[in-house]
């Protein structure tokens, strides 16, 4: 139920956490979500028929929760995965005839909503983690390294198909892989549309970790309990900063390492690592 917060005209859910300018999907009918007691969200692409293909249901419902997760302090990783053989096959094709018919500033304005559902994914201030399953195709891919890990079954495979659309990987894979991969192995996949194993995709550093297809959730499961023993607001600054850092020359990145660390200095979690450290012991960080 939507109201309006006291003394102002923000509208909240009923969990006092703001509705934001997002038009929230009341329903979830392409996705799946679950939250751990010990705080990992869990989202699982829901159309296996369509080999999780996203269309403009899914980019809502999505971006509804990360926008819902960023307010949630009971929600510290983020694990996105697929339901059934795919991780995520991209862009629905179903939509694809209407893009094409909008003329070039329209189709740009229409698209953005699936960039900044990536940039959401990106953005958010925690940990995001990839369990990827299966096929990941297209935009699936582009959704896969907004996020900060990617955990790969060992049937996974990874291919940017465009180019047999007659068009290229417009929504990250152009921008966000070349650093992660290189530019010759980006050519690779995006001109000459190789499609990339597991273990391959793993050598280059496309991902993080392998997996048994059996194991990938219990993998990712206790690769993102470990994330819950970093101090939260450490893990969200670093997150930025690295990403800042991609874009930026040298000089300014250490000015922004030093605008970071001014704030870390300051929480609750640098004393209490401090002290730990001191006594020998496990920190307990709240993220205060």
């Amino acid at each position: 139920m939507k109201k309006t917060a006291p003394n102002t005209s923000v509208e909240i859910d009923d969990q006092g956490r703001p509705l934001g300018f997002l038009k929230h999907a009341e329903e979830r009918l392409t996705i799946e979500f679950e939250k751990t007691e010990d705080g990992i969200g869990i989202i699982r692409l829901n159309r296996p028929e369509k080999l999780n293909a996203f269309d403009e249901r899914m980019i809502r419902e999505m971006r509804t929760l990360v926008w819902k997760a960023n307010f949630d302090n009971s929600i510290r990783v983020l694990v996105i995965t697929g339901n059934g053989r795919a991780f995520c096959a991209g862009r629905d094709i179903g939509g694809l005839d209407y893009e094409n018919s909008l003329t070039t500033s329209q189709y740009r304005a229409y698209v953005r909503a699936n960039h900044e559902l990536f940039d959401d994914i990106e953005a958010i201030e925690k940990p995001v983690i990839a369990a990827v399953n299966g096929i990941c195709a297209g935009g699936g891919v582009e959704m896969a390294i907004a996020c900060d890990f990617r955990i790969a079954s060992e049937k996974a495979s990874f291919l940017l198909p465009e180019n047999q659309l007659g068009v290229i990987p417009a929504s990250g894979a152009c921008s966000r892989m070349i650093q992660m991969i290189g530019i010759g192995r980006l050519k690779q996949m995006i001109m000459a549309v190789e499609t990339i194993g597991a273990e391959e995709a793993y050598r280059i550093g496309l991902v993080t970790h392998l997996s048994s297809s059996q194991d990938l959730m219990d993998k990712t499961m206790a690769y993102a309990r470990g994330l819950l023993g970093k101090a939260p607001q450490a893990l969200g600054m670093a997150k930025h900063i690295i990403n800042a850092c991609q874009n930026v020359d040298t000089e300014t990145g250490r000015l922004l390492e030093r605008l970071g660390q001014s704030v870390m200095i300051r929480t609750e979690d640098n004393k209490e690592g401090m002290a730990a450290f001191q006594n020998k012991r496990p920190p307990k960080f709240t993220g205060q």
